[in-house]
């Protein structure tokens, strides 16, 4: 691992694409480091780099030969995260990568097993567990103010515009439940815990292309909590947490929630953060009242506070909110999910077989 220098930390990022552009706005706006340089092959950096005065290079190996980083940022397609991200760990450079960690476990196991064998950090960015509105729940179903859990339903419907695909995202490791659900079970693994079984089914019945548009999925977790997901990128409809958290201002706003968590002793909604409980005796004849707690949607607050995460770990001040194993875990229910749709049956995620060094 390379020594903490002093001075501001100096972060790379690794693909400007949608989500690049956005770590690099951040970056830009945080006093605790600075952006050191750009990789991506396109012509659009290429021009984007130059407008802004941004040191840039066509590949990784290329920038690699003259500056070395504190830290880089992952933010290529999902097929070559890992490639990337080896380039940085193999010469001790701490990262984040973003979601998912990789488009596969076996390539994702290999590096969580690099990085940890050769010392480096590595987090993955699932961003959303840094936002206020979760952190704020994980304290609320923690501290038992629901009671024992019972169930979780979350929900993602969305449109998508013909626009959106572009080559990789009709690949197989292009469709909504590896691009978009994966947040989702990211979140419910860190609000209700480990994933024990998934029972899934997909569909493509509207988009007719090589991999899912709509999905639905049974949990259950090994705390005895269970749950459901339903995702699809083809459905006009308000229910998604890009559409209710207020996180990104690309996505029009809406006033309702899109996850929904019951315990024994109350409920809550999301990311309303709306919370249900009985006046006086739990019954169904009883009233029952809710509150709900004020928000605070900064743009880009939750990637705001990841960079700070990444940026202490590396500082050797905080430990990561989401590491490379979360990743990992993450990625392998999602594998489960998939494979389940496949043989139609319910699928026990694997469990990551990690090495002690």
């Amino acid at each position: 691992m390379l020594p903490w220098r002093f001075e501001n930390m100096k972060i790379a990022v690794i693909g400007a694409g949608l989500a690049g552009r956005q770590h690099i706005q951040v970056i830009q706006n945080n006093k605790m480091c600075e952006l050191d340089f750009i990789v991506d092959p396109s012509n659009e950096s290429i021009e984007f780099c130059k407008n802004n005065g941004f040191s840039h290079f066509s590949n990784v190996t290329e920038a690699l030969m003259t500056q070395i980083p504190d830290g880089a940022i992952i933010a290529t397609p999902n097929s070559i995260h890992v490639e990337n991200a080896l380039d940085f760990i193999d010469r001790g450079i701490p990262i984040l990568v973003e979601k998912p960690l990789s488009s596969d476990s076996e390539s994702a196991l290999s590096l969580v097993q690099c990085a940890k064998k050769k010392n480096v950090h590595l987090l993955t960015g699932h961003h959303r567990r840094h936002n206020k509105i979760i952190r704020e729940a994980k304290d609320t179903i923690d501290s038992g103010q629901l009671g024992r859990l019972v169930t979780s339903h979350s929900m993602c419907w969305l449109f998508k515009p013909n626009d959106y695909f572009n080559s990789w995202r009709k690949s197989i490791s292009g469709g909504p439940v590896l691009i978009n659900l994966t947040h989702d079970i990211d979140l419910m693994r860190y609000l209700i815990g480990e994933i024990e079984s998934v029972h899934s089914f997909e569909s493509n019945a509207n988009r007719k292309g090589k991999v899912e548009d709509s999905a639905v999925v049974s949990l259950r977790f090994k705390n005895g909590t269970i749950g459901t997901l339903s995702i699809s990128d083809t459905i006009v409809a308000p229910w998604s947490w890009e559409h209710t958290s207020g996180e990104n201002p690309i996505y029009p706003n809406q006033k309702e929630s899109c996850y929904w968590i019951g315990g024994t002793h109350g409920s809550l909604e999301l990311p309303k953060l709306k919370s249900w409980k009985s006046l006086n005796e739990r019954s169904w004849w009883e009233p029952i009242q809710s509150n709900q707690s004020p928000t605070d949607n900064n743009i880009n607050q939750p990637l705001s506070a990841q960079l700070n995460n990444f940026i202490s770990v590396v500082q050797g001040k905080e430990e990561p909110v989401c590491s490379g194993e979360d990743g990992l875990k993450t990625l392998l229910v999602i594998e489960a999910i998939k494979l389940s749709a496949k043989i139609g049956k319910a699928v026990k995620p694997k469990n990551p077989e990690l090495k002690c060094f």
